[in-house]
């Protein structure tokens, strides 16, 4: 009886080890493009460059263009989260870094 409850326990953690997505390879493809684009509005920022968005979404399509519709996901997050961010950066003081991760990007 033990030995088939051992059994069924290490087979259950076998299939869910497997079931598990990896994550953090997505997580981190996504986390290089956050902080990209994070960096592009921190920049024209500080030098007070105009057209800040235009070069954001110029970005999405240079790093995300041929995967699929990520680039026009990419651009739909900057257009609704663009003052958020830029908030974050001017107001908040927050990093590139802290920005994604409280976007859970990273």
């Amino acid at each position: 009886m033990q030995r088939t409850l051992l059994a069924a326990s290490l087979c259950a953690l076998m299939i869910a080890s497997i079931a598990v997505p990896a994550v953090p390879e997505t997580r981190k493809a996504f986390c290089s493009v956050c902080m990209d684009i994070v960096n592009a509005i921190e920049t024209p920022i500080e030098n007070r460059e105009p057209d800040i968005l235009k070069h954001c979404e110029n970005l999405c399509d240079d790093l995300l263009g041929d995967q699929g519709n990520l680039a026009q996901d990419c651009k739909h997050w900057i257009d609704t989260d663009f003052g958020q961010i830029m908030d974050k950066l001017t107001i908040g003081s927050l990093s590139p870094n802290a920005i994604c991760k409280d976007y859970h990007m990273c």
